[in-house]
């Protein structure tokens, strides 16, 4: 935890003088206004784990496997409906009620359909996290926390030397960094769980 802290610390200075305080205030505005949308996360997360601790101590490897199923088909609904949601208000509320300079709505927009997906792609990572925690993995739980954080410093290191539209890159670089996270947690909790 104090490394993500300390690392996570000089990374976020090193992206706002890459970014620069306009594209640096633009991406936290959009972003979190599409991770406003994920405020379930954690109960889910809370939820599915108890679920799975449950049939773990009823040790009924198909009563979990049914508990698996279940929670991806309930987050792919939930992520879906984000989506859509997301879509028909987010968009109407950057072009509408966000002050975001004229040049820079598109470079917005973009950073926003990545913010999505990675919003996306973290509500169907809930299954896979709470069978992390079930199963009480920290220490995968602290390894993927560690590539997240380094893989966010190696942004920080080549946002400067980029010479396009910095936000756009920055927006890929995240949706990346969501796509490697799920990634991880899928393939531990296939082969291991």
């Amino acid at each position: 935890m104090i490394f993500v802290l300390l690392v996570s610390l000089y990374s976020t200075r090193a992206i706002l003088n890459a970014l620069g305080v306009v594209d640096y205030g633009i991406y936290n505005v959009v972003a979190g206004f599409v991770l406003m949308f994920a405020f379930l996360n954690s109960s889910m997360t809370n939820t599915i784990q108890r679920f799975f601790n449950f049939e773990r101590g009823n040790s009924n490897s198909d009563n979990l496997n049914k508990v698996y199923i279940t929670s991806l088909q309930i987050q792919i609904t939930l992520g879906i409906i984000t989506v859509v949601l997301l879509e028909i208000i987010g968009i109407w509320y950057i072009n509408n009620k966000m002050v975001i300079p004229v040049d820079r709505i598109s470079a917005a927009m973009c950073v926003f359909q990545f913010s999505v997906i990675s919003l996306f792609l973290l509500i169907l990572q809930i299954p896979y996290g709470a069978a992390v925690v079930a199963h009480e993995k920290m220490g995968f739980y602290a390894i993927v926390s560690m590539v997240d954080v380094i893989l966010k410093l190696f942004i920080a290191f080549i946002l400067p030397y980029i010479p396009y539209d910095r936000l756009i890159y920055y927006g890929i670089f995240m949706l990346i960094i969501s796509i490697a996270n799920i990634f991880l947690y899928f393939v531990y909790a296939k082969k291991k769980l």
